[in-house]
């Protein structure tokens, strides 16, 4: 069952009004297998995200202003804000799966030894990297705005969450 987490305005973060969509082991089915990063990174392309990559979350608040990020755990587990500064940190564990609207700061806090993700973006976008900027703030908003929502839920496909939550 999806969670939905609204992470609101905290500058120069802008975040989003769109919702965090968070999906608890919804890939522990694709884990510990010698090809686990393959098939998650193919059920993500299934599902029209691609340009992925497996690593980890930069350990400084940061957010993509021209596309939506998928994220999927691995293995491990971590503490990640959402938000930036004094937001609040969620738990992220091997199987679960979180799509962040663009805009939504995301910074590692702790992490396991082992923690490693698979990242991707709705139809290959190449994600460009925000920090914070109060000086072009709004038009990192405005760029924000007009990204478009994905034609497919990173999950769940055409049943999910930004099928049925994200509003254009």
């Amino acid at each position: 069952m999806a969670k939905y987490f609204t992470i609101q305005e905290n500058k120069p973060f802008p975040n989003s009004t769109l919702t965090v969509i968070y999906y608890p082991e919804s890939i522990a089915d694709k884990l510990n297998r010698e090809d686990t990063s393959q098939k998650v990174l193919s059920f993500f392309e299934q599902n029209g995200y691609t340009n992925g990559w497996v690593g980890s979350i930069y350990t400084y608040h940061h957010f993509h202003s021209n596309t939506h990020e998928v994220l999927a755990c691995i293995s491990g587990d971590a503490e990640v804000q959402l938000g930036g500064p004094n937001a609040e940190i969620y738990s992220f564990k091997a199987g679960d799966v979180v799509l962040l609207p663009a805009g939504v700061a995301h910074k590692l806090i702790t992490a396991s030894k082992d923690f490693q993700i698979i990242g991707a973006y709705p139809d290959g976008k190449e994600p460009d990297m925000q920090r914070g900027d109060l000086e072009h703030y709004s038009e990192i908003k405005e760029r924000i705005r007009q990204v478009s929502k994905p034609k497919y839920d990173p999950v769940k496909h055409l049943e999910g969450g930004v099928i049925k939550n994200w509003k254009e």
